[in-house]
C-alpha cells in the first residue's frame, strides 16, 4: 500500500511522518497542499491513502483535489509554535527543533497510530 502524507507546505509533519512509514515497512511519500497542484495530484494519483496532518490540511485536500475513492485520514497536529503554545510563543532555531521533536512528532506518531492501528514498528 502507498501512503501519501500531506501537511501544508511539505517540509515538516509531512516529511517526518513518511520517513516514519518508511522506517517501519511502508511505502510512504510526502508533500504540500500549498506546493503545486499538479505534483501533488500525481502523488494523491498514485496512493492508496491519504494523510492529511490537521482537519484544515484535510479540508484543502478534498477541496482542491481529486481523491475519488482513496482512504484518507484526518490527523490533528499544528506544528506552529505561536498557536500551540501559551501567549503565542514564538520559537526560532533550536527551540523551535526542540518543540517540534518533544511535542509535534510524538502528537504525530500517536495520533497516526490510533488512526492506523495496523501499523507496525
Amino acid at each position: 500500500m502507498k501512503i501519501l502524507v500531506l501537511c501544508m507546505f511539505g517540509k515538516n509533519r509531512s516529511q517526518y511522518l513518511a520517513r516514519y512509514l518508511n522506517s517501519v515497512g511502508h511505502d510512504a511519500d510526502f508533500g504540500g497542499v500549498a506546493q503545486d497542484h499538479d505534483e501533488i495530484q500525481n502523488k494523491i494519483d498514485v496512493a492508496d491513502m491519504i494523510v492529511a496532518v490537521s482537519p484544515d490540511i484535510h479540508v484543502r485536500l478534498m477541496n482542491d483535489f481529486k481523491i475519488d475513492d482513496k482512504r484518507t485520514v484526518e490527523l490533528n497536529v499544528d506544528d506552529r509554535p505561536e498557536i500551540v503554545l501559551p501567549a503565542g510563543k514564538q520559537l526560532d532555531g533550536d527551540d523551535w527543533v526542540n518543540f517540534q521533536e518533544r511535542y509535534v512528532y510524538p502528537k504525530l506518531l500517536e495520533q497516526l497510530k490510533g488512526a492506523m492501528g495496523d501499523l507496525k514498528d
